[in-house]
């Protein structure tokens, strides 16, 4: 095998000595100590700030606050997430080919954090232009802060297959990940509005809000810079892009989890973006809606504190997946039959689809991470970066079709801003809150079907690659 060095840890995990040996030392290391994995999850947090305002905000920004026609938002949001996703095999690369004394993966922690903050305030700025010039000032931030958010988000994740190799580990740092996010997703979903009426306007606030989260963004990166240690040294081998390209095609349990991934990304985004217009226009309680918000987080939160302890116990983190998604849509189904009348009821049903979304979470990025192992003994070439890339293109691609479907759905309706809605346009929006999630859902179950890594089978990998290296 080609990329490893050999190292010495001392109780945190640190690298004591690292020498290059040419093959990969799969013996285990120290589990990582609580301190290592909050500070990983601070990262994730950091650039949950930023996303998070664009994922719960962006279309309502674009729509009430920008002005701009809801069909010219879902263009934006549709062809700048799909560029934005393939140039992540690009970003990706390069991430791969870094080298510093810091390692592979945290410099772009320390150098990107002030940048993509700034590209947040200018998403979320109003300027004095002609309606048409709004559409072009939207299209180009917004492409820019996805192209600044891919440089933060794939070499974090990518760092978390680069501190340990035990699969039980990297469950529970995905743990303390999605428990950092969704604390993170409470502020943002519960904190933003009341920000946003602290300003004389709501086109100054969500420019002020947007400066607050960006400079929260800032300490949380630098802190997971400083907290975090990768514990294999910089290969002396380079990946050549062929090689890279040959790593995701033989990668099958890759590609699934990625199709699982699309899926539920999708349904995701759509849900969160349709829900400040369903308490908005369908329930009429506009001022619900962070209270609501909040209530799903904790649900999350609780999901993604359970669900290593339920994943260990089961020994398969796709079967934990699977049931995980048939809470969420049993649960869907309990609200698109509710009254809109029966709000504790519609609360409920959401919260616990939201712990399943919560387990979710935590097992695609702890499961992407062990397809990196199943790689590396496939191909003979290990490429976290590039792997961790296709995870961001996913992501975006199913943003880009959550989002900008939610925009073409609401137009076809006959969405108007901030007037009473038509019962066609309630409609959409309930389906986009509850059906949507619910073909995805089973879309996603059926994918998964033909995942085969389990937690012996991955143990069985390990031994092979360590052979090997022998």
């Amino acid at each position: 095998m080609k990329n490893n060095v050999t190292g010495q840890f001392n109780s945190d995990g640190d690298v004591l000595t690292d020498k290059p040996s040419g093959v990969v030392n799969y013996q285990k290391v120290p589990g990582l100590s609580v301190k290592r994995k909050i500070g990983y999850g601070l990262g994730s947090s950091a650039s949950n700030f930023i996303w998070q305002m664009v994922s719960f905000y962006l279309l309502f920004f674009y729509t009430d606050i920008l002005g701009i026609p809801a069909a010219a938002a879902g263009t934006i949001l549709l062809l700048a997430r799909i560029f934005d996703g393939l140039n992540d095999l690009v970003e990706g690369h390069i991430v791969d080919l870094t080298r510093s004394r810091w390692g592979r993966f945290r410099p772009f922690l320390l150098f990107g954090s002030a940048p993509i903050a700034l590209l947040l305030v200018l998403t979320f700025y109003v300027p004095d232009l002609s309606v048409n010039g709004k559409i072009a000032y939207a299209s180009v931030t917004y492409v820019l802060l996805g192209i600044a958010y891919s440089l933060m988000t794939i070499p974090h994740s990518a760092l978390m297959a680069s501190m340990t190799q035990d699969t039980n580990e990297r469950t529970s740092m995905a743990s303390f990940l999605m428990a950092s996010v969704y604390a993170t997703i409470l502020v943002v979903a519960v904190g933003t509005m009341p920000l946003v009426r602290l300003f004389p306007n709501q086109e100054i606030g969500f420019t002020g809000t947007a400066a607050i989260f960006g400079f929260l963004a800032i300490i949380l990166y630098l802190i997971c810079f400083a907290s975090t240690r990768e514990i294999k040294a910089a290969p002396i081998y380079r990946n050549k892009v062929k090689d890279e390209l040959r790593l995701l095609v033989k990668n099958k349990y890759l590609l699934i989890l990625l199709g699982a991934l699309l899926f539920t990304q999708a349904a995701n985004d759509m849900r969160t973006s349709s829900a400040i217009f369903f308490f908005k226009y369908n329930i009429g309680n506009e001022a619900f809606y962070p209270v609501f918000m909040g209530a799903m987080i904790l649900s999350m939160t609780t999901g993604a504190l359970v669900a290593p302890l339920i994943a260990k116990r089961m020994g398969s983190k796709r079967n934990l997946f699977i049931v995980a998604t048939i809470v969420i849509i049993i649960s869907s189904g309990v609200v698109l039959i509710t009254p809109y009348y029966n709000l504790a009821r519609i609360t409920v049903s959401l919260a616990v689809s939201s712990v399943g979304i919560g387990v979710t979470y935590v097992m695609i990025r702890s499961m992407l991470a062990d397809t990196v192992e199943y790689g590396e003994w496939k191909t003979g070439v290990r490429g976290e970066g590039i792997l961790f890339s296709t995870f961001g293109i996913t992501n975006k691609i199913g943003y880009a079709i959550g989002g900008s479907l939610s925009a073409f759905l609401l137009a076809g309706a006959g969405y108007v801003p901030n007037v009473v809605q038509n019962e066609q346009v309630l409609n959409v929006i309930l389906y986009m809150l509850t059906l949507f999630p619910i073909i995805a859902g089973v879309l996603a179950i059926i994918t998964l079907l033909f995942y085969k890594i389990d937690n012996r089978r991955y143990e069985d990998i390990l031994k092979d690659l360590n052979k090997t290296g022998d």
